[in-house]
C-alpha cells in the first residue's frame, strides 16, 4: 500500500498486516494485544499518519470511552468551569468528555440526547432545563446508561450533584441577619427546581430566625443568561426610584451558582 492514503480500519489492518479484528482489538485498549503486536501497530501508525474516527471506533465497541454532557448555556462563566473540570477529570482516566448545549432550548436539549444516544456514549453528564424538559427522552436514556444530574435534579428520584439550597440558605441568612439587616431575596428564572428550592429554602430560613422575609417581585422570565437578567432587573428596580426593601440576596445570580 506504498503510496496509497490510509482513510479507513481496513486500509490500515492490510498495511500493518494485521487481522481487521486485532487492530480494533488494539484501538478498544492497546493492553489488550501481545507486545510485538501493539509495538508493530505503534509503528505502522508513526510511518503511515493514521488517525482512526475516534466516534467510529466507540460505535464499535461495547463500551465506548465518550463521556456526554449537555449544558443549558455554554457561555455561563459557571458551566464554562463546571465542563473544563469534567474534561479534566475524563482525560485522566481515560474518557473523552464530549459537550453540547442545550442553548436553554428543549428542542435542542432532546437533539443533544439523541446524538449521545447515537455516540453509544459510557454515560452522561447533564444540566437539565427541568421545566421544559422532554422528561420521557431523559428517562429512556437514562435506561441505557449511567446519567447524572448537575445544579439541578430532573425529579426527585434523580441521581443529583449540586448544591444543599436549604443548608446554604440557612447560613446566608443567619450570617446576614447577625452581621446587619435581614435579607431579601432576589430571584432567578423559573426554569427548573432551582427557582422554587431557594425561594422556599430562604422562606423557611426567615422564619427560623423569625424575621419577616421580603421577596423582590421581578419580570417573568424564562432566560438562561441569568447575569443579564439580573443586571436588567437590578438595573430597572434602581432607576425605577423604588429600591430593593432589605439588603439583597441578588449576590446569587454571581456567587452562590448561576442557576
Amino acid at each position: 500500500m506504498v503510496g496509497k492514503t490510509i482513510k479507513t480500519m481496513e486500509d490500515f489492518s492490510e498495511f500493518v498486516g494485521l487481522s481487521r479484528p486485532t487492530v480494533s482489538k488494539y484501538f478498544s485498549d492497546p493492553m489488550s494485544v501481545r507486545q510485538k503486536t501493539r509495538e508493530a501497530i505503534e509503528q505502522a501508525l508513526k510511518k503511515s499518519g493514521f488517525r482512526p474516527n475516534i466516534f467510529a471506533v466507540n460505535l464499535n465497541r461495547r463500551r465506548s470511552n465518550i463521556l456526554g454532557v449537555i449544558i443549558p448555556n455554554s457561555t455561563d462563566p459557571f458551566y464554562m468551569a463546571l465542563t473544563r473540570r469534567i474534561e479534566m477529570i475524563a482525560n485522566e482516566t481515560g474518557f473523552l468528555a464530549f459537550v453540547l448545549s442545550s442553548d436553554g432550548k428543549a428542542e435542542m436539549e432532546d437533539r443533544a440526547i439523541k446524538t449521545l444516544k447515537s455516540m453509544n456514549v459510557a454515560g452522561a453528564i447533564i444540566a437539565p432545563l427541568g421545566v421544559e424538559s422532554h422528561h420521557a427522552t431523559l428517562d429512556e436514556l437514562g435506561r441505557s446508561v449511567p446519567l447524572i444530574y448537575v445544579d439541578s435534579p430532573l425529579d426527585d428520584t434523580s441521581s443529583f450533584v449540586g448544591t444543599n439550597n436549604r443548608q446554604s440558605f440557612n447560613l446566608i441568612v443567619d450570617y446576614l441577619c447577625r452581621s446587619g439587616e435581614p435579607p431579601c431575596y432576589f430571584g432567578m428564572p423559573h426554569v427548573n427546581t432551582n427557582a422554587l428550592t431557594r425561594q422556599t429554602a430562604y422562606l423557611e430560613a426567615m422564619e427560623q430566625f423569625r424575621v419577616v422575609p421580603e421577596i423582590v417581585e421581578l419580570t417573568d422570565s424564562k432566560s438562561w443568561d441569568f447575569e443579564r437578567f439580573g443586571f436588567e432587573e437590578a438595573t430597572r428596580i434602581l432607576t425605577s426610584g423604588q429600591g430593593f426593601p432589605t439588603r439583597d440576596r441578588a449576590l446569587r445570580q454571581l456567587i452562590a451558582s448561576p442557576s
